[in-house]
């Protein structure tokens, strides 16, 4: 079995106003420990979200036996004591991967809305039925030109990955050269910022051309008749005045779609502003 947890913390900021790393690690500690834990809006060194503290340093030693890989989608000056001021993306995995690549996603000029840079970060992973291939994200908000635009970079990346794998390059092993496998078997997660009527999700779910597979909405696959459980808005009313609603997911490569075990919300945790999310796979 291969899990997967998925959790835009919010910088450790429950809904209380209380920031705790540790109250975020029990919970997912408490639901049983993934093979890999996927969290958007994690701070570094930055006084205005985290009140300057090395998250990225404090999630490791919440979690010492995950390999950690950090997508800085803010990598400024101005942090405390003189470090980089970065918010992103973060990827903790008892799985060592097999490769590691860092995604910028575009932001095409949009004047009337305000917008941070946003990435994805993609890991390769072994698993007992072959390498799947896993991203996590964490979509723009305010402005859907943006938000469609990183959907389609999504789609490219998702095609580019599966060429590569149909039309393989030469091959140099032991050097920077080494063709390492971009599977066509892809997981991708975190926040997407958009609800299932939207544009971005429609977008992200339509059809590919003949030799990608396409991407389908996990939660569809195992509960197809259920109504879907919400992600956020449960506890936090400020911010979420539409009240409880889903903007976080799995997509998963129509390929995989038979070994989707499970995917659940924990809709108790109020320790952050949205839930933690999980999938399950049969290996």
């Amino acid at each position: 079995m291969l899990t997967i947890v998925s959790w835009n913390i919010q910088y450790g900021k429950g809904v209380d106003g209380r920031i705790d790393l540790h109250r975020i690690a029990d919970v997912v500690e408490q639901d049983g420990l993934p093979d890999v834990l996927c969290l958007q809006e994690v701070s570094r060194n930055d006084p205005e979200t985290a009140n300057g503290s090395d998250q990225l340093s404090e999630l490791q030693k919440l979690f010492p036996n995950y390999e950690i890989f950090y997508g800085a989608s803010q990598n400024r000056s101005g942090g405390k004591d003189g470090g980089r001021r970065q918010f992103g993306n973060l990827i903790l995995t008892r799985r060592s991967p097999l490769q590691v690549l860092h995604h910028l996603l575009p932001s095409p000029a949009d004047p009337k809305a305000k917008f941070m840079s946003r990435q994805t970060t993609e890991i390769v992973l072994s698993t007992d039925s072959g390498a799947l291939r896993l991203m996590n994200t964490h979509l723009e908000f305010f402005s859907e030109k943006q938000q469609l635009a990183q959907v389609q970079r999504i789609r490219e990346l998702h095609e580019e990955a599966c060429a590569q794998t149909r039309e393989a390059g030469l091959d140099f092993p032991n050097t920077p050269f080494a063709r390492i496998q971009r599977p066509e078997n892809m997981v991708i997660c975190g926040d997407f910022n958009f609800v299932s009527e939207s544009a971005s999700y429609r977008l992200i779910t339509s059809a590919f051309l003949e030799h990608v597979p396409d991407l389908v909405d996990a939660w569809d696959v195992v509960h197809p008749d259920n109504d879907r459980s919400p992600t956020c808005g449960i506890f936090d009313h400020k911010q979420w005045k539409k009240g409880p609603h889903c903007r976080d997911y799995f997509f998963i490569s129509q390929n995989l779609s038979p070994q989707v075990n499970q995917v659940s919300v924990n809709t108790e945790t109020a320790a952050s502003d949205h839930q933690p999310i999980r999938i399950t796979f049969e290996e």
